[in-house]
C-alpha cells in the first residue's frame, strides 16, 4: 500500500501561481479566469525526476546554442538551470533568453492542432508554426506597478528554436566585430540604420 501512487486536486492560478483546495473566480492577485485545475501525485520521485531531466535538457540546449549568461554565472548550474533557486520564478537562463519548461499535459485540442501544424509543415516542406490567441488573454501584464502588452503565443518545433537562437547569436557576435573595428565604418552606419527601424 504504501508504494501507490496518490492523487489529489487543487487549484492554482497560473499568474501568480497561489494555491487553492477549491476553484475560485478571481484570484488575490486580482487575475479573473486563471486558476486552473490540477492533479498532483504523491509518491512518485520518477515525475518530479523527468521534469529535472527534462529542464536540464532545456537549459543545456540553450546555454549552447545561446551562450551563458554572464549576470547569472554564480547563481545558474553549469547548464543553465536556475529553477532551484528560491524565489526565482523560471526554470533556465541563457544569454538572450528566460525559458519556463512546462511538462504537463495539454488540452487535446492543442496536441491535436500541433499535430496537424507539423504535418502540414513537413508536406509543404517549411518550418511549423502555431499561433494561439486565447480570447481569456489579459491584454497588459503587470510588473513592478507598470503595465505591458501582453503578446499571444507562438509555438515552434525545439530544432527550429536552436536554429534561430544560433543564427542570431551569429549575428550578435558579427555585429560585436563591426561595430568595434573603425575600418567598417560604412557597415555601422548601415547597423545604426537597421536598429533604428
Amino acid at each position: 500500500m504504501s508504494n501507490m501512487v496518490k492523487s489529489k486536486r487543487e487549484w492554482k492560478c497560473t499568474v501568480c501561481d497561489k494555491k487553492y483546495i477549491v476553484w475560485q473566480g478571481i484570484c488575490t492577485c486580482g487575475e479573473i479566469g486563471t486558476i486552473v485545475e490540477q492533479t498532483l501525485r504523491k509518491n512518485d520521485s520518477s515525475i518530479r525526476r523527468r521534469w529535472k531531466n527534462s529542464e536540464r535538457t532545456l537549459a543545456k540546449s540553450m546555454v549552447e546554442a545561446d551562450g551563458e549568461d554572464p549576470l547569472y554565472r554564480g547563481i545558474a548550474s553549469s547548464t543553465g538551470r536556475v529553477g532551484f533557486v528560491t524565489g526565482m520564478r523560471f526554470d533556465t537562463v541563457s544569454r538572450t533568453y528566460v525559458n519556463e519548461d512546462k511538462n504537463r499535459p495539454l488540452p487535446k485540442w492543442l496536441i491535436d492542432a500541433w499535430i496537424l501544424i507539423q504535418q502540414r509543415s513537413i508536406d509543404l516542406k517549411k518550418n511549423a508554426l502555431l499561433h494561439i490567441r486565447p480570447p481569456n488573454m489579459p491584454a497588459t501584464i503587470k510588473l513592478n506597478g507598470e503595465n505591458f502588452k501582453s503578446s499571444t503565443m507562438a509555438i515552434i518545433t525545439q530544432d527550429h528554436h536552436l536554429e534561430l537562437v544560433k543564427q542570431a547569436k551569429v549575428l550578435r557576435e558579427l555585429e560585436e566585430i563591426i561595430l568595434s573595428n573603425p575600418k567598417y565604418k560604412a557597415l555601422q552606419e548601415q547597423l545604426w540604420i537597421l536598429k533604428k527601424k
